[in-house]
């Protein structure tokens, strides 16, 4: 079984996935709170993930898109992320009627089984119902226009 050194890693998560961009970990708030900015045009998100860094009580929580111009839109169903333990593993799908799901779940983690989603310059955000627990999010993009990025917010 090979050993990848870290660039080797890189270069084959660039390939596959595009860009990644990490945010910190951060406490979830009863609120839309904005994890990763689009900026410069339209970006297609290739995967998305969070680890769970302080389990939650009941608490549903799912992912929007909200555009500068343009009305919201859910990335993913509401999940209920009270089971998930510290190190759990949450995912989307990229439907988004679909609920997230973690490691745990019977669906297991599908990360992004659609081709990706598009997100317009704008903010992705995550809206948990409560201000419980703590996520390490992760999203990985391809610019789809020119000068289009990602940040973490």
């Amino acid at each position: 079984m090979p050993n990848y050194n870290q660039s080797e890693k890189k270069a084959i998560i660039s390939v596959v996935l595009g860009i990644r961009v990490d945010r910190a970990t951060e406490a979830l708030a009863a609120a839309l709170t904005p994890l990763f900015t689009i900026v410069g045009g339209k970006v297609l998100m290739t995967g998305f993930y969070g680890v769970i860094t302080t389990a939650s009580g009941a608490n549903l929580t799912h992912l929007e898109a909200t555009p500068t111009t343009g009305t919201s839109q859910p990335v993913c169903a509401d999940l209920d992320i009270n089971p998930a333990i510290v190190g759990d593993v949450l995912t989307i799908t990229g439907v988004g009627n679909a609920a997230m799901t973690y490691n745990a779940s019977v669906t297991g983690l599908p990360m992004m089984a659609s081709k990706g989603v598009i997100l317009s310059p704008g903010t992705l955000d995550v809206h948990p119902a409560a201000a419980d627990g703590a996520v390490e999010w992760t999203m990985f993009y391809i610019p789809l226009d020119d000068g289009a990025y990602v940040t973490a917010t």
